[in-house]
């Protein structure tokens, strides 16, 4: 009621009575839903991770980052729409009363880019034929794939620093050769070189328990496949 008034959606004399009265004039009744509705509860886990991800990115925009999304998908040569502008001034079978898509889905392509608040980066959008014409782009992208793409063409396009965003997809959070992390047999002059090549800051004097403690940190995060990734190694 209160609202209603504010809103200047009725008189301000207008009693409730008079609402209900109206509300059931136009068919509406005060009743149990005849189905419940439920909804899923997010778990804490998933709660806190999504916390977690945007306080890393806004300490990301603090720091001076450029914040840059990533996600792939796919298309068809054959693609239309359900409805479209035509002309109807022209008979339906002209060529000019609407587009003169073929039968069938045509040939597909899988697409991959990257973007920020202010548009697509250029230099980033990659696509290539997909080898099946069933399923998503998550059959057709792989970790070597990606690997090639983002060490090639995406980071080479990025300015310094930038943060990656990427989601959960299996070919994201795969662990090459070159991102392992060292292990506890590594030397400390190992663990030095791998954190400078990664422009990762750490203590002058750290020992190597200290350096090896930074690292487990940083390879849980990707080990676990969180929402975020900073692009320090390049």
């Amino acid at each position: 009621m209160v609202d209603l008034k504010t809103a200047n959606i009725i008189p301000e004399e207008t009693s409730e009575s008079s609402v209900l009265w109206l509300m059931q004039a136009m068919g509406f009744r005060y009743r149990t839903p005849q189905q419940k509705v439920y909804m899923r509860k997010e778990s804490l886990d998933i709660v806190c991770r999504r916390i977690g991800a945007l306080r890393a990115l806004r300490h990301h925009r603090e720091e001076g980052r450029q914040v840059v999304y990533e996600d792939e998908t796919w298309f068809t040569t054959r693609m239309g729409h359900n409805k479209e502008w035509v002309d109807t001034t022209q008979a339906n079978t002209s060529a000019s009363y609407s587009r003169q898509v073929p039968l069938g889905e045509g040939e597909r392509f899988v697409v991959v880019a990257v973007g920020t608040a202010n548009g697509f980066v250029e230099g980033s959008y990659r696509w290539c034929p997909a080898k099946s014409n069933e399923g998503d782009n998550h059959g057709e992208m792989n970790i070597e794939l990606f690997h090639q793409w983002l060490t090639t063409q995406l980071l080479p396009s990025l300015p310094e620093p930038s943060a990656l965003v990427i989601d959960n997809a299996p070919y994201h959070i795969t662990l090459t050769e070159d991102s392992r992390c060292p292990t506890s047999a590594t030397k400390r002059e190992n663990h030095i070189k791998w954190l400078e090549h990664r422009r990762i800051p750490f203590p002058a004097g750290a020992t190597r328990p200290e350096l090896l403690l930074k690292e487990y940190w940083l390879y849980s995060i990707v080990a676990r496949g969180l929402d975020f990734f900073t692009n320090s190694h390049r």
